[in-house]
């Protein structure tokens, strides 16, 4: 029993006892530091794109004139000819097709025929950004207490010489 009480006895007296206090006191901003991480994302989009092509005259071409009705007449008439019997009203109309279109290439022949014009020419194409941005994480803070410059980050702002207050802890234990 002895023995006992006396480990007992040398374990109380090995505890160490320790205080801490919590006062307030102020602070004040020394400096300001942004914090900022990047964002990189592709933004898709749908944009108009234009260019000036160099495009061959067609004015003339396009149109049904009196050209092509003469040309319609000329093969109507000849395939009226070729045409026997039955067949003739169909030959007839055969040939004035082949007649008007003849035209028609010929008109186109020469309209293209080294004439050329400027033309702005468009389409709708998908185009994808890239577009990077920047984000504050948070402010890095140099303050000013009891004549020693301590560093804090806070996602709060605030200016150089502004007052803040600060929570101080201090810690006594024996050895």
């Amino acid at each position: 029993m002895k023995f006992l009480i006396s480990v007992l006895f040398i374990f109380i007296s090995s505890i160490s006892y320790s205080k801490t206090i919590t006062i307030q006191t102020n602070g004040y901003i020394e400096s300001v530091e942004v914090l900022k991480k990047y964002i990189t994302q592709n933004i898709p989009k749908r944009e108009k794109v234009c260019e000036i092509k160099r495009v061959p005259v067609q004015n003339a071409s396009q149109g049904f004139g009196a050209d092509n009705l003469i040309g319609a007449l000329i093969g109507g008439a000849i395939g009226n000819k070729i045409g026997e019997g039955g067949g003739k009203q169909g030959s007839t109309a055969i040939g004035a097709l082949i007649g008007s279109e003849i035209v028609r290439n010929d008109k186109q022949a020469r309209a293209s025929d080294n004439e050329f014009v400027e033309k702005e020419v468009c389409r709708i194409q998908n185009i994808t950004y890239t577009e990077t941005s920047e984000q504050i994480t948070g402010y890095k803070l140099n303050i000013d207490v009891d004549g020693q410059i301590l560093e804090f980050i806070s996602k709060k702002s605030y200016n150089p010489g502004d007052v803040i207050n600060i929570r101080k802890r201090i810690s006594y234990s024996l050895d």
